[in-house]
């Protein structure tokens, strides 16, 4: 009987280290090193420190206390490295806020976490409240002033603040919540910094590696991608955000600022391998860290077929400061199910049955994670946070019931085998089909409605089943001013009643399927011009639909970005080379994207 799978072999201790002290330690060492490229900048290690340091001491002239949140709301950038990483000097945590999030869900995590200021970008956001807001451009043109010897309660601020320790929150990520409303991880230094050290003693960087920084900063691994590199002396290149996860872009910017290491979700390491010369194109890449989604195994062979780098499949919850497991594959993972692997150092893993006792060797139960990654709990949600972060079997510690489903193999790795409940990960971010359920019956005219998910890992979208009087295309619309756009439902399907089982509950295989039969077939007699046969056939094996009409927008069809991403690669390999994705965005029907093709004469 299998009880805990053992601490991994690196032993490291993060207790007494913080996320900035793991920069500042590097900075002084090598100041005039390249620290970070962005759209909007290039500073060396000195140039962010200094940067860094007037966020902080313009949160403190403006009476920020140490320990208290600080919203993040800046868009990624070289500039929003340094916010970030002034905050955490100052000794608060910062909650990001995505500008491209709507109004309604700023407001709610503003509501939530009632952060003390908003530091933003160019436009302040809106949800914002009374909230006070900061231009983070105004912070960082404030030049350092000889100040008078400070007072007794200033001296104690600036002691406090550089006191910061390993305990201290770092941040608050909010994830989808089954009741409808958004919930905050609350994250300490610590968990990060174990993180961060266990993977420089196993996958070492330094100097001559460069990190790309493309994910949302809402995204937990968004700390990887900055303070991995920042912490040994590697160079962060930021992707601009407008080009979103264009693959023709990602890969000019790895080729061009030579990145050696890349984490992803298995959607768009997808998308890379769609393009042309692709990862294969990019000869300094080294190491390439898959997360967030079930990695497939047809996606392993690929890789491996194309990409002289080393692959890795990490799995962890926010919960857990980004990832717990992990494992190195190989071509011959290709031809089974992608184990998720041995834990991270200073990591417990424990497997429990129903009962909340150990299961056998090879039998299926729930993981449990516990260890220094552990995150302190909910915000504001201590019923919720002692429901979900229990006491270790044997007294040691808590840890946190996961949902997942998993078994332990005879050598000892874990292998993901689903979920327990309804939860799902959508390009990434974890989703709860309650939250999205409930924000959809928040629409006048829907009077029930029932969300399911349908696919897995890059394929899995969300559907929603509606009685209403208003039109799908318009509860969908109504949705994207409410929910960031991985919770809209990819289709809004309308039926006269929702079917139940004996028991009452919903009966969710008596739901209609949708998808081959929902679209509207061309009108008889009609004859799309070549084009538009073209891009109505890539929408429908995309999407998985039999007919697409001409007027069929790819998004109102269920296509969501990354499913945009593989159209315009298609797109690019069979009709138009140079198709930019702002077509997509701007004419998404078949007949807006074949015009496009016509007008650039590269049909």
């Amino acid at each position: 009987m299998t009880t805990t799978v053992t601490t991994g072999a690196v032993q490291i201790d993060p207790r007494t280290l913080t996320l900035h002290g793991l920069v500042e330690r590097h900075a002084a060492r090598t100041p005039h090193a390249a620290a970070v490229s962005g759209p909007d900048a290039v500073w060396t290690y000195a140039e962010l420190e200094e940067r860094a340091e007037r966020i902080a001491a313009g949160l403190r002239v403006r009476g920020v206390e140490p320990g208290e949140l600080v919203g993040m709301a800046v868009e990624r950038s070289a500039t929003a490295v340094a916010v970030i990483l002034g905050i955490l000097k100052h000794g608060c945590a910062y909650v990001p806020l995505d500008p491209t999030y709507p109004e309604e869900r700023l407001r709610l995590i503003v509501e939530d976490s009632a952060p003390s200021v908003v530091v933003h970008g160019d436009l302040e956001p809106p949800g914002l409240g009374a909230v006070r807001a900061i231009d983070a451009g105004h912070l960082l043109a404030e030049r350092a002033r000889p100040e008078p010897r400070p007072t007794a309660s200033a001296a104690s601020a600036a002691s406090a603040a550089s006191a910061a320790s390993a305990e201290d929150t770092a941040y608050v990520i909010y994830t989808s919540g089954s009741t409808g409303r958004p919930k905050g991880v609350v994250v300490p230094h610590r968990g990060i910094v174990n993180r961060i050290l266990w993977e420089r003693a196993v996958y070492p960087t330094g100097p001559d590696d460069a990190v790309l920084l493309h994910t949302s900063l809402s995204f937990d691994i968004s700390l990887w991608e900055i303070f991995t590199p920042l912490s040994t002396g590697a160079r962060v290149v930021v992707a601009d955000p407008i080009y979103r996860d264009d693959p023709r872009y990602l890969v000019d910017l790895m080729r061009r600022e030579s990145v050696t290491c890349l984490a992803l979700v298995p959607s768009l390491l997808q998308a890379l391998l769609d393009e042309e010369p692709g990862l294969g194109g990019c000869p300094r890449l080294r190491e390439v860290f898959c997360g967030g989604e079930v990695l497939p195994p047809d996606l392993v062979r690929r890789f491996f077929g194309t990409v002289d780098a080393g692959l890795h499949n990490l799995y962890g919850p926010t919960e857990y400061s980004i990832d717990a497991t992990y494992w190195d594959c190989s071509p011959s993972d290709g031809d089974a199910s992608v184990p998720i692997g041995y834990p991270l150092a200073n990591t417990r893993l424990h497997i429990l049955g129903q009962d909340g006792r150990p299961v056998h060797d090879g039998a299926p139960g729930e993981l449990h994670i516990a260890g220094l990654g552990l995150a302190l709990g909910y915000l504001n949600r201590p019923d919720l946070t002692r429901e979900r972060f229990v006491p270790e079997p044997s007294g040691e510690g808590r840890m946190y019931r996961t949902g997942d489903l998993v078994r332990r193999r005879p050598d000892g790795a874990l292998e993901f085998l689903g979920r327990v409940d309804d939860q799902v990960k959508v390009r990434g971010f974890r989703v709860e089909p309650g939250e999205v359920e409930r924000a959809v019956l928040a629409v006048e005219g829907v009077t029930r409605a029932v969300v399911v998910t349908t696919g897995e890992g890059q394929d899995a979208r969300l559907l929603a089943y509606v009685v209403a009087e208003e039109r799908p295309e318009r509860i969908r619309a109504i949705l994207a001013e409410r929910l960031p756009d991985y919770l809209v439902p990819s289709l809004i399907v309308p039926i006269d009643r929702i079917p139940l089982g004996p028991t009452g509950k919903v009966d969710k295989a008596a739901l209609p399927v949708p998808g081959r039969e929902s679209p509207r077939a061309p009108e008889r007699g009609s004859r799309p011009e070549a084009e538009e046969g073209v891009v109505a056939a890539m929408f429908a094996e995309i999407l998985d639909l039999d007919d697409v009409p001409r007027d069929g927008d790819f998004f109102a069809l269920g296509g969501n970005s990354l499913q945009a991403v593989r159209l315009l690669n298609k797109l690019r390999k069979h009709a138009a080379p140079d198709l930019p994705l702002a077509v997509l965005v701007e004419r998404p029907t078949v007949e807006g994207i074949a015009a496009a093709i016509r007008g650039s004469g590269q049909a």
